[in-house]
């Protein structure tokens, strides 16, 4: 699983840079590193975020598409900086609008990035918020993860009920039962 979310986390941090003059050492290290990023977050930050902070990302969206995201929105700043005449030519003014500069790009760059943070906490803020309030009859911790609170389960599937939300990765597969 990590390797797949390594790959989809490379992708994701190119993203912002995929249209400028990076060559092909740029975009190595852009993935290279947003796998990293993403392989340390779903072994180090998700059971800290589930024990500690009691945060759960089921789907694994912070490691693969928002750290990834960051690094990629830090990516296209520098290479928005970076872009000039001498490396772009004429193109420059066909690749940023109004004849902007890299140097101003990268402004804006930087400010769409703060934007999309500032939205992403607060958003995530709000809806943490009314989750939390109790007239949804939100499930214990322990049963984040049980199917049988919300759905008709059949018999047999709840092998792992016993499991806390942390040791979703820890059942046994069938190659191990």
């Amino acid at each position: 699983v990590h390797i797949q979310n390594a790959t989809l986390a490379g992708g994701v941090a190119a993203g912002t840079s995929a249209d400028m003059m990076i060559y092909p050492y740029g975009s190595l290290l852009i993935g290279f590193t947003a796998g990293i990023i993403s392989t340390v977050g779903f072994k180090y930050l998700t059971p800290i975020f589930a024990s500690k902070l009691k945060i759960h990302d089921t789907c694994g969206v912070h490691n693969l598409h928002g750290m990834p995201g960051i690094l990629g929105g830090i990516a296209g700043i520098i290479a928005s900086a970076m872009a000039s005449t001498n490396v772009y030519g004429v193109g420059l003014d066909l690749t940023f609008p109004a004849g902007r500069t890299g140097i101003l790009q990268a402004g804006y760059q930087a400010a769409g990035l703060g934007a999309s943070l500032a939205l992403a906490l607060i958003g995530g803020t709000i809806t943490g918020f009314i989750l939390c309030i109790s007239f949804w009859g939100q499930p214990p911790d322990q049963n984040c993860f049980d199917d049988d609170i919300y759905w008709e389960v059949p018999d047999g599937e709840t092998e792992n009920e016993n499991l806390l939300s942390s040791e979703h990765g820890r059942q046994k597969t069938n190659a191990e039962a």
